[in-house]
């Protein structure tokens, strides 16, 4: 495990990125993997998950947080190495793996995201996932894909939960709350965070310019919208003072993400790839 977490490959990450992620680390499952609306849309991801990922089969899991999606596999038969750019986030990970009799399913690596060609010897993986706003730090997703050609065995399903672009939730929101700059801050350039030592860039590519980035070794099979209806996180005092109306939406969520226009408005979407096979330069 040492020796994987040292390689590196062409491609670098910012090391603001880890300063970030570290210290996000501390209070990460607070503001929102224990959140109603953090549950909400951690379930979403989960129902597709569970119906793409089987019992016997070996994942990788791409920016892993604190280990609770890779152990919700890994009660489910699934091996995953789940691997995260932040030391911090693992150490909490693998705390949290320690706790509950899984421990030894799961493969919790320091690897960011664009050093995963480290795992090639590892390979073939019978697919990749990545859940909420890890890829939205990451430049160059093209970079990726080419990468995760040479991890993934052909036909491996590969799902992605980015943060989406257009969220009428939260233009009203910070518009309401006198910010149009946060207000439309995902239809710019991006946005940036300061960090110690730098700072944090997010972007918020479309589901087209997502679907390029990966073609055309892989496959863009279908896409949802998670959080049509459930506000953004930031608004979770409101979906404690009205949980049952919170609960409704989720359910409401469920058909409404699938619809052309509406699943366009989410806060975040969850696409579906499909591994079509090594693309060679030049072919």
């Amino acid at each position: 495990m040492a020796a994987a977490e040292q390689r590196t490959n062409r491609h670098s990450a910012a090391p603001s990125t880890q300063v970030y992620w570290d210290s996000a680390a501390e209070t990460y499952d607070h503001d929102f993997t224990e959140t109603l609306i953090g549950q909400t849309r951690r379930e979403a991801v989960w129902r597709k998950l569970d119906r793409s990922f089987h019992p016997g089969q070996r994942v990788l899991e791409l920016n892993c947080g604190t280990g609770v999606d890779a152990l919700h596999l890994a009660e489910r038969g699934v091996r995953v190495i789940a691997c995260d750019i932040s030391r911090r986030m693992v150490e909490l990970a693998r705390e949290r793996a320690g706790a509950s009799r899984f421990d030894a399913v799961v493969d919790f690596r320091v690897l960011p995201t664009e050093q995963i060609a480290a795992l090639s010897s590892e390979g073939p993986f019978d697919g990749v996932f990545s859940n909420f706003a890890g890829l939205n730090c990451v430049e160059d997703l093209g970079a990726v894909a080419r990468d995760l050609q040479h991890l993934l065995r052909r036909g491996a399903p590969v799902l992605l939960c980015m943060l989406g672009r257009f969220v009428p939730w939260e233009i009203m929101w910070f518009l309401a709350h006198g910010r149009p700059r946060r207000a439309f801050e995902r239809l710019g350039r991006g946005s940036v965070r300061p960090v110690d030592g730098g700072i944090l860039r997010v972007r918020y590519p479309t589901v087209n310019q997502i679907a390029r980035a990966f073609e055309p070794g892989f496959r863009l099979r279908r896409w949802t919208g998670l959080g049509v209806t459930v506000p953004p996180s930031y608004m979770e005092h409101w979906a404690r003072r009205f949980p049952d109306v919170t609960r409704v939406f989720a359910s409401a969520d469920r058909g409404l993400g699938m619809l052309p226009i509406l699943r366009s408005m989410a806060d975040s979407v969850l696409l579906e790839f499909e591994h079509c096979g090594i693309v060679r330069a030049g072919a």
